[in-house]
């Protein structure tokens, strides 16, 4: 469609061309068509009223763009004049300018495809010795999968002394001043492109753009290396990413593998490797509910000691009781007696339970472990139980071996401490604290409980 501003193409005198104005950008660019190729074209004009300064400016970009060698520029046409004004014509580039298209594309492939693209302009631009200057996301065409840098108008040339106003957003410190310019000065509006693309995640990049101009980058190469750095980082990041999840895709499948053996298969050698690598948000319940569990697991008593000690850990004693209804644990005297605390908890029954874990040859930890839980039944029910097994279970023990597990040993003095406390105003054979637990014992709640212990007059065995 052909638009016509009567009152501005009045200062352009056309009638000796072969161009028609189609579009008017403002006072002194249009778009063109030439009328014997059908070509359409932009018209830059300098009327003989503009500033000395524009005059300049004008002339530079004409320099410019008849000897720059770049795909992604436009290239001169033509030049000519008439009595008032001077014309150049530039070609077309059609498009969306790169700040439209920057607020619809959300990826970052072709982020990176805008930068070399202009990087080949302005390493062409500075080997024939200008600056650009001006550089921002609106002088950036964006078509045909391509990026093209437009407006040559702001150029310098390289080590000029001249005064630059350029946008505020890119504009290096020293073109405010007299100071030599240089391709620092393209440079640091590169980092300011760069934190509009891609914002903080280029930081370190953006940082060496953004220094004083006797420490900045200062080749374009140098700043291309530094990309191309950045881009191999993010490609390791993206492959790392998806070698962890074939690893955890891949130790999936092994999981599903295992149960099918297992279960499937009635390969029951495998059941704690199954049941390990299972979900464990309510396991043994899930197993239970699912049937899961083969009956040559039961019968098994190495299977049916992890399982007992499994269904410990749930404290429920529907899950205790259905577990140990059904598994051997003929050789473990200590594990039925810790059993039947849970199951018909009484003084006695605790009693019998710490004297079977003070002659059972299970690990320390496990000891510790069940004895905890025996004094915790004893508190929050108010049994009245023998603390004299409890202290042989701890004078029986190498001190250096208890503190190989800090966290269960303090657990054992404080419910120690917590029971004597229950019992303070009732008689008891035991009201003392034994010094093992006094000399090693050194967290926040032992400290605070024995304090307690120490403010109602107790004492230490």
């Amino acid at each position: 469609m052909v638009c016509k501003y009567s009152l501005v193409i009045l200062s352009v005198n056309l009638k000796n061309s072969t161009y028609e104005i189609l579009e008017v950008y403002n006072s002194n660019v249009y778009r063109v068509i030439d009328t014997q190729s059908t070509c359409t074209y932009i018209l830059k004009v300098c009327p003989e009223y503009e500033t000395q300064r524009y005059k300049h400016q004008f002339k530079t970009e004409i320099d410019v763009l008849s000897k720059l060698n770049s795909f992604h520029a436009p290239r001169l046409i033509t030049c000519f004049e008439d009595e008032t004004t001077q014309y150049f014509v530039e070609t077309y580039i059609p498009g969306t300018n790169a700040r439209v298209w920057k607020q619809s594309y959300k990826g970052f492939v072709k982020k990176y495809t805008l930068l070399c693209d202009i990087l080949d302009v302005l390493n062409a631009l500075h080997k024939i010795g200008y600056l650009y200057i001006d550089l921002k996301l609106e002088n950036i065409i964006v078509y045909q999968k391509h990026f093209y840098l437009i407006d040559f108008n702001a150029c310098i040339e390289n080590h000029a002394h001249v005064a630059v106003m350029a946008s505020q957003s890119n504009c290096a410190p020293e073109l405010l001043t007299l100071n030599e310019k240089d391709i620092r000065c393209d440079i640091y509006a590169l980092g300011s492109l760069l934190k509009e693309l891609f914002g903080l995640s280029m930081f370190f990049i953006i940082f060496l753009c953004h220094q004083r101009q006797e420490r900045r980058i200062s080749k374009i190469s140098t700043f291309k290396f530094l990309l191309i750095l950045h881009i191999l980082i993010r490609i390791l990041l993206v492959l790392s990413i998806c070698i962890l999840s074939v690893f955890f895709f891949t130790k999936g499948t092994s999981t599903t593998s295992t149960f099918d053996a297992y279960y499937n298969h009635h390969k029951s050698e495998l059941f704690e490797k199954a049941y390990q690598e299972s979900n464990s948000e309510d396991r043994l319940y899930t197993w239970i509910s699912n049937d899961w569990i083969l009956d040559e697991v039961y019968t098994n008593e190495q299977a049916s000691l992890f399982l007992i000690k499994e269904a410990f850990k749930t404290q429920d004693a529907t899950i205790i009781r259905y577990i140990y209804d059904r598994v051997n644990l003929k050789s473990f005297s200590e594990i039925q007696a810790f059993a039947l605390v849970y199951l018909k908890s009484d003084a006695k029954r605790i009693d019998q339970c710490i004297k079977e874990i003070n002659t059972s040859s299970l690990l320390l930890q496990d000891k510790l472990e069940m004895m905890n839980q025996c004094l915790q039944i004893a508190l929050h029910e108010e049994f009245k139980i023998s603390l004299n097994l409890v202290n042989d279970f701890i004078e029986n023990v190498n001190v250096e071996q208890l503190l190989k597990y800090t966290d269960a040993f303090e657990n054992l003095g404080c419910n120690y401490l917590e029971y004597l406390l229950l019992l303070k105003n009732k008689e008891s054979e035991i009201m003392e604290v034994p010094e093992i637990f006094i000399d090693n014992l050194k967290g926040k709640r032992w400290n605070d409980l024995y304090a307690f212990w120490r403010s109602f007059g107790g004492c230490k065995m």
